[in-house]
């Protein structure tokens, strides 16, 4: 079913506001890049400038540390006060640092022992943490994650465990998260997952940090470190600051392989290439056998967009977004933000600047909010904008992490003073002719795409409540997990000279990349109630009509494999053996047969979007074209099974009959530490009319969801939250054994780039 979408989305193309008066003056609020800004479409660049060359500086080498004392490591690492977390009463501890080419700040980290008992905190404002446990009741080998903002997860693994008042050191970052990739067995497909210390091969612990040093030696040395023979990844002490050994994480792509889940470390320096078919040029992969080589190290004299770049951005937006409206349009430093940190032709998903950052305002009257923050900014590929001439990259995605004070009545439990935080995409573009850009040579410059359009990751977990319909055998519907393509394709743009969302005019989209169908899957309007602003999926066949097309399905997401919840396959019969009649058969939304390798849906494949508008209902050949890449990797369901999902159990009970009808329904849940919050969740149901028929009927459909503002709150996540799900129709009710009856409620969390959709469901 069709599934819900990046935070506030659809709350601005369902009320866009027609005379909401969008001004420069005072930027915004920044840096909100929208909601779908996944990647680019359009643009152009000058030529390359020379960058003067700054030697780098030599430091010496680090030692691994030896175990502090816990009642001075807070002090001897100036760890903050935020950062110290775990079990008060803990007479030891783990402390370290986590980062990702920046410090990630204020992210969740957790650290989970053999025999699976945990604690967990959050960082400080350096990306360091103290993590207290009784050292009586920890096993080793130890597992530290972290999570941030938006479900991105990085570990490290230690085979020690602190003595009573001491505490143990461990970095978490990607060359810990290959580490630990490395001394997995594969059936944990990757460090994402769920597992505990007892997975840890502690025997292979040696050679894979032996092996990662190798795969980085060289680099090291270019980066100021000479003598890298006490260097320990894990232990020793180093800091986020885009030198030394972070020179060399911020020159390196943390990636995840999509067959196996396996960490990879990537060559980040190298463009981003495709195939004909969309799907990504095989990756230059950092090994021991095949090194990061000293020419790839991003120094701080590099043209690339360099955390030193991206610091003093975010750092000069922060100290403007610090004060009032009136004292951020004066001060010269802030001003329109034209060339110093967004650029004048700035298009993103069709949304001006000014709409895109409208996030940042308050919904009570649009009126500037203070102290919305920018962190943990991550440069995670660069490349070049489609119809380049420029000789260099001329592109990068940034992901960063947003923290707003208050959001008006939306905001966390309807209050204003909550903060809220959720990760975000930022498009740059490269410019070596800038001389007022805070980003040096680097100027935010949006995707340039005319329509809302994406393409995204899907991970979705089934849970049948009805007993008599859970066997795994035909014709009944079992628990299941899929991996899916997931388009978004909306049915609004925005108009700059009405400053309001209008009808993007569509009458078919056709979508073509890896995975998908040769001729293309057409996505179209639908007639399910509650998806009015989406496209939804017609057919595979790549058939566009000369005329309006409607489809009677919600699914958007193209359902490449599944597998039963307990990793079983599923009968004989689960997947269609034909894509049946267009616009009306589920079949649509299946690969059939199903996608058995995905080693083709490597994270940044690329997918083209053909659209056709009802203004030239004869044409045959596209109006328009426009791009977007999937930002991590389709992994099987198989290894999708154990990725961590908040549990979605106390709902339910409003799936299973007697259900009367209505037009608010309760969704709950139990949280989950290791998954990202829920952003939205959703109901969904089907209804014969008449109802119950047996013959001679028709199926009503209805689909709904709402945004879970108050999930993005780290101090207050909930367990509950009500969703309307609309009067008009009403709900329908559920009946056990009523023909056609079905029900389903679930949630949606952005976790590491990729949708986690977790749902219960009674059919009948």
């Amino acid at each position: 079913m069709n599934r819900p979408d990046p935070f506030g989305l659809k709350r601005r193309l369902k009320s866009p506001n027609p005379v909401f008066s969008v001004r420069q003056s005072g930027f915004m609020a920044l840096l909100l890049a929208a909601s779908a800004a996944l990647i680019s479409c359009g643009g152009s660049s000058s030529s390359s400038a020379p960058v003067a060359t700054i030697p780098p500086v030599f430091v010496d080498p680090l030692t691994p540390a030896t175990p502090s004392d816990l009642d001075k490591v807070a002090a001897q690492y100036g760890i903050e006060s935020g950062g110290i977390g775990g079990d008060s009463g803990g007479d030891g501890g783990a402390a370290g640092a986590a980062g990702d080419g920046s410090p990630l700040k204020g992210a969740v980290v957790t650290l989970t022992d053999a025999k699976g008992n945990f604690v967990s905190g959050l960082t400080d404002s350096k990306g360091q943490y103290l993590l207290k446990y009784k050292t009586a009741n920890f096993t080793a080998p130890l597992v530290l994650r972290v999570v941030d903002a938006g479900g991105n997860v990085l570990t490290s693994v230690t085979d020690e465990t602190a003595a009573t008042g001491k505490v143990i050191r461990a970095s978490i970052n990607p060359l810990t998260d290959k580490i630990t990739s490395d001394v997995l067995p594969a059936s944990v497909s990757g460090t994402d997952k769920n597992f505990d210390g007892s997975k840890v091969d502690t025997t292979k612990l040696s050679l894979a940090k032996t092996n990662l040093v190798t795969s980085v030696k060289d680099a090291l040395g270019t980066a100021g470190i000479a003598d890298t023979s006490k260097f320990d990844p894990i232990k020793s002490v180093y800091s986020y600051d885009g030198t030394g050994v972070d020179a060399v994480i911020e020159s390196i792509s943390h990636a995840r392989d999509a067959s196996t889940g396996a960490t990879q470390l990537q060559v980040k320096a190298n463009s981003v290439q495709n195939n004909a078919d969309g799907s990504v040029v095989a990756p230059k992969l950092i090994t021991a056998s095949t090194p990061l080589a000293a020419a790839q190290v991003i120094l701080p004299s590099s043209p690339a967009l360099t955390f030193a770049k991206l610091t003093a951005l975010t750092d000069a937006l922060n100290r403007c977004l610090a004060l009032d409206p009136a004292a951020r349009l004066a001060d010269p430093n802030c001003g329109d933000g034209i060339d110093t940190f967004f650029s004048a032709n700035y298009l993103s998903s069709s949304r001006t600047f000014g709409e895109d950052f409208r996030t940042l305002f308050s919904n009570a009257n649009e009126s500037g909010i203070q102290g919305s923050t920018i962190r943990n900014p991550i440069v995670l590929f660069t490349g070049k904008y489609p119809n380049s001439t420029a000789s260099f990259d001329d592109l990068a995605v940034v992901e960063v992490t947003i923290r707003q004070p208050s959001v008006g009545p939306l905001g966390p439990n309807g209050t204003v003073n909550s903060p809220l935080e959720y990760v975000q995409y930022v498009v740059f573009k490269r410019d070596d002719t800038l001389t007022k850009s805070k980003a040096g040579n680097w100027i935010i410059h949006g995707n340039q795409r005319n329509y809302d359009i994406s393409a995204r990751t899907r991970y979705s977990r089934f849970t049948q409540v009805n007993p008599a319909r859970s066997a795994n055998i035909s014709p009944n519907s079992p628990s299941n997990v899929r991996s899916s393509l997931d388009f978004f394709i909306g049915t609004t743009r925005y108009n700059p000279a009405t400053k309001a969302y209008v009808s993007a005019n569509l009458r078919a989209v056709r979508v073509k990349g890896p995975g998908l169908p040769t001729a293309g899957l057409v996505l179209v309007p639908t007639n399910v109630a509650g998806e009015s602003d989406r496209l939804a999926i017609h057919n595979q066949s790549g058939t566009v009509s000369n005329t309006s097309m409607i489809t009677s399905l919600s699914q958007r997401d193209f359902r490449l494999n599944a597998v039963a919840a307990d990793g079983s396959a599923l009968y004989s019969g689960f997947f269609p053996s034909a894509v049946g009649t267009p616009g009306v058969s589920n079949g649509q939304a299946w690969a059939i047969p199903p996608l058995t390798d995905f080693s083709s849906l490597q994270a940044y494949s690329l997918y083209t979007f053909e659209i056709f508008l009802n203004s030239n209902p004869g044409n045959t050949v596209p109006d328009a074209t426009e791009f977007a890449r999937i930002l991590s990797p389709v992994t099987p369901p198989s290894a999708a099974l154990s990725l961590p999902m908040n549990d979605m159990s106390p709902s339910n009970a409003l799936v299973t009959p007697p259900q009367a009808s209505t037009s608010t329904v309760l969704t709950q849940w139990i949280n989950n530490l290791n998954a990202a919050p829920l952003s939205s969740s959703y109901v969904y149901a089907e209804e014969r009319n008449p109802k119950g028929a047996t013959s001679s009927f028709t199926v009503n459909k209805w689909n709904y969801f709402s945004n879970i503002a108050s999930a993005y709150s780290l101090n207050s996540r909930p367990t509950s939250n009500t969703v309307t799900t609309g009067t008009n129709p009403t709900f329908p009710s559920l009946g056990n054994g009523v023909a056609g009856d079905y029900r389903e409620i679930g949630g949606s969390a952005w976790q590491g780039r990729a949708r986690v959709n977790n749902t219960v469901f009674w059919s009948n």
